[in-house]
């Protein structure tokens, strides 16, 4: 396993875009807070199929990393971690360029540009908003 991989790991969690151990990740996917699910190579049967489960109903893509769940559990402060779930988008993106998971990206690449998509008409709406010239129901139009 890259130690570059395991350390931009903690650099994630430190920023509080990780959901560690796989009921949390299982609360974030079934929350649609997951943006990308991640295993450990020697988890359990059943935390991989909970996983899995909840991967499919958020529909957010799984990834399995090539590391023991004690290492992963060193690399973010903790005895071992079977599973966790990205909760930021640019984040998982990233971590999947970095892993060279292709399909992965992919996907999270075409959740990013809908996203800016949403973020770039709220933005449009509130400039249109402050300047008086909102034509939505109940806008100002001066």
């Amino acid at each position: 396993m890259d130690n570059n991989i395991l350390s931009f790991l903690g650099l994630m969690h430190k920023a509080g875009s990780l959901a560690l151990g796989g009921e949390n990740a299982y609360d974030a996917a079934r929350t649609h807070r997951a943006r990308l699910l991640v295993l450990a190579e020697d988890c359990g049967p059943n935390t991989a199929a909970q996983i899995r489960s909840a991967a499919r109903q958020a529909e957010a893509p799984i990834a399995h990393l090539p590391c023991t769940k004690a290492a992963l559990g060193g690399a973010l402060g903790q005895r071992e971690c079977a599973a966790l779930a990205v909760t930021d988008t640019g984040f998982a993106l990233s971590l999947c360029r970095k892993c060279g998971w292709p399909a992965q990206a992919e996907q999270l690449e075409a959740r990013l540009a809908r996203e800016k998509k949403r973020k770039q008409k709220k933005i449009d709406r509130t400039a249109a908003k402050r300047a008086g010239t909102d034509t939505r129901k109940g806008g100002n139009n001066l």
